[in-house]
Formats: C-alpha cells, sequence, structure tokens
C-alpha cells in the first residue's frame, strides 16, 4: 500500500520515540548525554511525554508516516512563532542524565541558531527520524516536503541542525550550511577515546526571498568532506 502522511495522535507517542531510538540510539551525542541502558530507557519516557506535549500545542505540527497500520517515520515542525509571549513546555530529562553534556550542547545549537537566522520567524524541522528497517522508501521527503510547501506559500524560511550524513540531502533540498557546530566529547570513541561531535545549523529561504532575510545575521558558509554518504531516507 502507498505510504500516507497524517497528523499525529497521542496513542502515537510510543511508536514516535521508538523510531527516535531506533534511528539516532547510535548517535555520539545521544550516547554521551545518556551513557547506559537504564538511562536510554528512562529517556524513552522522556521522548514519549515531549511528544505528547507538542502535539497538544498547536505551535507544533508533530507528522507521521504510515505503512497501512504502521508507523515508520515521523517529523516534528515547530510552526513560526508571531508570539513573543510563546513559551515551549521545557523537556524532562531521566535523573542521572549528563545534564552538563546536553547543556553546553544545547547553548552551541542556540547560539548557532541566533547567529544563522537571528529573530526572523521561521519553520523548524526539530527531529525526523525513519524505522530502519523502512529506510529507501521515500518517508523521510514527504515529512521534508510538508515544510517546504508551507515555507514557500507563507513566504518564510526553514532552520534545522543537520548530522553530516544527512547534509547531502538537505543540500539537495536547497538548503544552505551556514554554521558547523562542534564539541568534543571525551570517552565515547570505540576504545574510551575523545571524539569531535560535529552538526551543521542549515537554513532554506523561500525561492522568492522576502524582506525578512536582511534580518538574519550573515555567518560565513563552511563545507563539509565530499566523503559523506548521503542519508536517503
Amino acid at each position: 500500500m502507498p505510504l500516507t502522511l497524517s497528523k499525529a495522535e497521542e496513542s502515537d507517542v510510543g511508536a514516535i520515540a521508538d523510531i527516535h531510538l531506533a534511528s539516532f540510539g547510535g548517535n555520539m551525542m545521544l550516547q554521551a548525554q545518556f551513557p547506559t541502558p537504564a538511562l536510554r530507557a528512562g529517556l524513552r519516557i522522556s521522548l514519549m511525554d515531549k511528544a505528547r506535549e507538542e502535539i497538544r500545542d498547536p505551535q507544533w505540527a508533530v507528522l507521521v508516516i504510515r505503512d497501512d497500520n504502521e508507523i515508520i517515520s515521523f517529523a516534528k515542525w515547530k510552526r513560526p512563532v508571531l508570539d513573543a509571549s510563546y513559551a515551549e513546555v521545557p523537556w524532562r530529562w531521566p535523573e542521572g542524565t549528563r545534564m552538563d553534556i546536553l547543556n553546553e550542547w544545547t547553548k552551541k545549537v542556540d547560539d548557532a541558531c541566533s547567529r544563522v537566522i537571528g529573530d526572523t520567524p521561521c519553520y523548524c524541522l526539530s527531529f525526523i527520524g525513519t524505522n530502519p528497517k523502512y529506510g529507501g522508501r521515500g518517508a523521510a521527503s514527504m515529512l521534508i516536503s510538508w515544510g517546504l510547501e508551507r515555507s514557500e506559500i507563507e513566504n518564510v524560511p526553514i532552520q534545522l541542525e543537520s548530522t553530516l550524513v544527512a547534509w547531502p540531502l538537505y543540500k539537495k533540498l536547497g538548503f544552505e550550511n551556514k554554521e558547523r557546530i562542534q564539541m568534543q566529547l571525551e570517552g565515547v570513541g570505540e576504545n574510551g577515546q575523545s571524539v569531535l561531535y560535529e552538526e551543521l545549523s542549515l537554513v532554506r529561504w523561500p525561492v522568492v526571498p522576502s524582506a525578512i532575510e536582511s534580518r538574519a545575521t550573515e555567518v560565513p558558509k563552511t563545507e563539509v568532506p565530499k566523503t559523506e554518504v548521503p542519508k536517503t531516507d
């Protein structure tokens, strides 16, 4: 059967959390922040709670792709914030989370976002993940296209953070690499060595640029080594 896109329901939060962990469980930043199996089990509860809050919040569009009745992919889009008084429901992390690592990385990401997009209202792709068993079927492309269409219709940009592996896909879709975000992680390598973790802060402006583009701070573009393998889903 063809894949179908729909808004997530509260009953979907378990599937969303499972796909998140299946997609990002091997990510070094996740492993550094939640270094034990018990913490990652607690993270699943945090992911479910946050997804439930976002589904209830009209500022967010939590979307899922279904193959028949099975959820195989999800995305969390934050709509442009136009109300200065808006406050997002905070995360509730499991006890024992490496908050030193999490807070430092969050600050780096937030600072990069401020530099590349400024106070410009934008769509933000917070998370996107696909069950690895269903990769290559176009589910992620459907979820990204949802945001691309609204960006063009509303004439507002899109901002997101990308792993190096996913960058070629976003580049093909017209995103610009504005800044490389880096953090040294201790003891997460194969033999306990230090690893430099990197992501990219990306922006995609509508095809017909609007006056709001001038409100963002220009940041020199950096390039990613061409050895990275595109993520196709």
